[in-house]
């Protein structure tokens, strides 16, 4: 886990280094588009997590293999495989490596022309579902819960298998990565969902006591939050930062499977 958090920190840095350099800094201004552009830096680090997760639930099933039962051993190594066709579509399953033109079905039908799955719905749709399952999964829902766990006994079961809230902070500091004040609709509810989403955060820290580490990285998302928001020209509604939010998605489920499979076998 060393190791993932000497990685998480540098992707925390390299993101937040890039949009700040573009904004500010004379001559750097197509930084951040060099860095999220298709087969860019930070799609290669989506497409390296996502690997991981894949190498690490398949490694995990075979070490551990007498301890699951079978339905966990379908689940974990199903999601290490649902992880690998990410990691594929992402690259359109080497297209962007070895440049094989695309079937006529393909340019017709797909969105960007490419051999994968994903584009044939309408990007706008697609991070819908994405970012609405997300937010619920690792923010409003265990947020909430932790709020509201000492008057519902019901929500004390649900504890031990919620997100972390270093989780949490991974999620609302991608979701940083947006058009904000851009005159659409999907971009002021993205917006006001990521500020409803820290506020929340700072109520949960301020009635359940949290570690120092997170108290800094909470400290810290809010500050680039509102740095974010300052240099808000460097964003666009179709600008490809929303790679970086993709990133830290797949980063936040390379942390939740691992301490979920760790539960199930520890617990």
């Amino acid at each position: 886990m060393k190791i993932l958090h000497i990685f998480s920190i540098f992707l925390v840095l390299s993101s937040f280094a890039a949009v700040l350099i573009s904004a500010h800094v004379a001559g750097y201004e197509e930084l951040l588009k060099e860095m999220t552009k298709e087969n860019g830096f930070f799609e290669w680090m989506s497409v390296l997590i996502l690997l991981s997760i894949c190498a690490y639930g398949l490694y995990f099933s075979k070490k551990n293999s007498k301890k699951l039962s079978k339905l966990m051993l379908i689940l974990i190594v199903g999601f290490a495989f649902v992880a690998f066709l990410g990691a594929m579509e992402e690259i359109s399953w080497g297209q962007q490596i070895f440049h094989f033109q695309s079937s006529e079905f393909f340019i017709e039908n797909n969105y960007q022309k490419e051999t994968n799955l994903h584009n044939f719905i309408p990007p706008e749709l697609f991070s819908s579902i994405i970012y609405s399952s997300i937010y619920g999964l690792f923010v409003f829902i265990p947020l909430l819960v932790r709020l509201f766990s000492p008057s519902i006994k019901m929500f004390s079961k649900l504890k031990p298998w919620l997100s972390t809230p270093f989780m949490t902070l991974i999620i609302l500091y991608g979701a940083s990565f947006q058009a904000f004040f851009y005159d659409e609709f999907g971009a002021w509810f993205d917006m006001g969902t990521l500020i409803a989403g820290i506020t929340l955060f700072g109520i949960t820290a301020l009635l359940h006591p949290q570690e120092r580490t997170i108290k800094w990285f909470y400290l810290f998302v809010v500050v680039a939050l509102g740095l974010f928001m300052y240099s808000y020209k460097v964003f666009g509604f179709f600008n490809m930062q929303y790679e970086i939010r993709e990133m830290f998605v797949g980063l936040a489920l390379l942390y939740y499977y691992i301490f979920l499979t760790r539960k199930v076998v520890f617990k």
